[in-house]
C-alpha cells in the first residue's frame, strides 16, 4: 500500500473510530443521564436535554478527530506530508488521542451539567 493510499485509508478509518467511540459512550451513559435529567424541575428542560446529550457527544469525538492537522512548519506541501509512513502513523495517534481527550472532556461538561440538575431538583423538593 502507497503512504497515499495509507492516509486516505487511515484518515476514513480514525474517523469512523472517532464517531463509534463517541456513539458508544452516547450508548453507554443515555440511560443513567435521562433517569437524572428527568428529576429536572421542568418538563422541556428534561426534553432538551435529553435531546441534546447525544450531539454533546458526538460533535465532540469529532471535532477532536478533525481538529488534528497533518501540516506543520517541516511539512508544509502534501508530497511531504505522504513522504514518511511513520509521520502519517504519527498523526493517527494523534487524531485517536485528541478524539479520546476531547470525549472526556465533554463527559466531564456533562457531569458539572447533572451535578447542577441534581442540585436544582433538591432546591426544587426543598421549597415544597
Amino acid at each position: 500500500m502507497t503512504n497515499d493510499s495509507y492516509l486516505v485509508v487511515s484518515y476514513v478509518v480514525c474517523a469512523v473510530f472517532s464517531m463509534v467511540l463517541g456513539t458508544l459512550v452516547y450508548l453507554s451513559l443515555r440511560r443513567p443521564f435521562a433517569d437524572v435529567a428527568d428529576a429536572a424541575p421542568r418538563k422541556h428542560v428534561r426534553s432538551i436535554l435529553k435531546r441534546l446529550l447525544p450531539v454533546g457527544l458526538l460533535f465532540p469525538a469529532l471535532l477532536g478527530f478533525v481538529s488534528v492537522s497533518y501540516q506543520s512548519c517541516n511539512r508544509q506541501t502534501y508530497a511531504k506530508i505522504v513522504e514518511s509512513r511513520d509521520y502519517l502513523i504519527a498523526k493517527n495517534r494523534e487524531q485517536i488521542s485528541s478524539t479520546l481527550l476531547s470525549i472526556v472532556v465533554a463527559v466531564l461538561v456533562w457531569d458539572a451539567v447533572i451535578l447542577l440538575l441534581t442540585k436544582l431538583a433538591k432546591r426544587g423538593s426543598n421549597s415544597h
